[in-house]
């Protein structure tokens, strides 16, 4: 194709078929869709020429609505790091099954310090009670994996931070530790705001070090759909 441009909308929070269905009218005709194993994205890329392009672009944008979080190279953590700056809000997170890799992506964003307010890792059940004052009568009821105890993790960070957000992961990574009612991949996100709090279970597939990226690529697109319509 002459003078050929490519473009790569990214997408987060829904399934390769949504997508497909939704881009059907173009699929084959300068548009097509990956899923790329264990990154928890669908990008979709379009390949046209110049002039065609941002009519293309439009239509397409218009297909994915809110589901489509950045183009080309912006990552969700640089996207959701605009979006707490602009509106003057901070974050705190808690983290368990992640180990800090969810803050490590939000400090990877050049400026992060003015919104990221602390991150703890609390892998443990002492840890939860100790640093984030989690009852262990909560503990013992629900275990750590589970809604109750993530929306706790995430009231918890958010109350000793004083941070206007605060996001919780905890899960099963894997390869061990599962069972059959939270089998491995299990993982429930929490999110805490002046509305308080709530959580959302996902069940994710791959390895370890797959089923982590994809809890910190959940919990950053949980985010970003709160501030746009909070």
């Amino acid at each position: 194709m002459t003078d050929a441009l490519i473009r790569t909308l990214r997408c987060a929070g829904i399934d390769l078929a949504d997508v497909e269905r939704r881009l059907a009218p173009w699929l084959g005709r300068g548009v097509s869709v990956s899923c790329p194993p264990g990154d928890g994205e669908i990008l979709v890329r379009l390949s046209t020429g110049r002039p065609a392009l941002g009519e293309l672009e439009a239509a397409v944008l218009g297909a994915l609505g809110g589901d489509c979080y950045g183009k080309d190279e912006e990552t969700l953590e640089a996207v959701v790091g605009h979006l707490l700056r602009d509106r003057r809000l901070t974050l705190s997170v808690a983290e368990s099954c992640t180990g800090g890799l969810l803050g490590h992506r939000i400090t990877n964003v050049p400026g992060s310090s003015v919104y990221f307010e602390r991150g703890v890792v609390v892998y443990s059940y002492r840890a939860k009670e100790e640093l984030l004052g989690i009852p262990s009568q909560l503990l013992a009821a629900h275990g750590a994996v589970s809604a109750p105890v993530a929306e706790a993790m995430a009231r918890g960070i958010r109350e000793m931070s004083g941070s206007h957000l605060a996001l919780a992961i905890t899960g099963v990574a894997g390869p061990d530790g599962g069972t059959p009612a939270k089998p491995v991949g299990t993982v429930f996100i929490g999110l805490a705001s002046s509305d308080g709090a709530r959580s959302h279970h996902f069940l994710f597939s791959g390895n370890r070090e797959s089923i982590k990226w994809q809890s910190s690529q959940q919990a950053l697109d949980l985010l970003r759909r709160h501030l746009l319509t909070a």
